[in-house]
């Protein structure tokens, strides 16, 4: 039971990871974007290069 606690935290910490938004800005534009949205248009790109 304590393996599936762990399983649990480690998955509601990668998330809460991915809804953390980086303050960052690159010729004037201030980024507003989640990581999650950084991570799922990586994905794609990969999907798609495969």
């Amino acid at each position: 039971m304590s393996e599936e606690k762990k399983g649990c935290s480690a998955m509601d910490q990668a998330l809460t990871w991915l809804k953390v938004t980086d303050s960052w800005a690159v010729g004037g534009y201030q980024n507003k974007l989640p990581r999650m949205c950084y991570v799922a248009v990586g994905l794609v790109l990969v999907l798609i290069i495969l």
